[in-house]
């Protein structure tokens, strides 16, 4: 990323306004080309997301897509100064649990079993040196009290 001329924070924090913007945009840019070689349109509605398949599918798409889209997800968490390990090994190992001794899967989905705790990810954060109440400094008035 810093090749590209982007900023890589040492630790979590909220990149600008400009960067998020640009990190959203890359997202939805390769989520929806990879839906395309899978054979979805998608439309959304507010939160509502409708699915509309089509027989033409590529798998090159398919794999250029998986990978072009953990690229700009992985970018987004360096541009937030999040490191990715640690971070995926807590998701991926909750996610194993979800499994438990009689896993529900609805739809295709895994659903979480009862009592199921989602993974800590402020600690996460917190162990890279994440504050999540920064202490903001007001600037100093440049100007000086100037007797007339």
């Amino acid at each position: 990323m810093e090749g590209f001329g982007q900023v890589v924070p040492a630790q979590p924090m909220m990149p600008s306004e400009e960067v998020r913007d640009l990190r959203a945009r890359l997202i939805m840019e390769e989520a929806l080309e990879l839906c395309e070689a899978l054979g979805c349109m998608i439309e959304v509605q507010g939160k509502a997301v409708f699915i509309r398949t089509f027989p033409e599918v590529n798998m090159v798409g398919i794999a250029d897509g998986c990978a072009d889209l953990s690229v700009v997800t992985i970018g987004t968490m360096s541009a937030c100064g999040i490191a990715d390990v640690s971070l995926l090994k807590a998701v991926d190992e909750n996610n194993l649990e979800k499994l438990g001794d009689d896993p529900n899967i609805i739809d295709g989905k895994l659903i979480k079993p009862k009592g199921h705790t989602p993974p800590d990810i402020m600690a996460v954060l917190e162990d890279q040196g994440y504050d999540p109440n920064p202490v903001v400094e007001e600037e100093e008035d440049d100007e000086t009290d100037t007797e007339e």
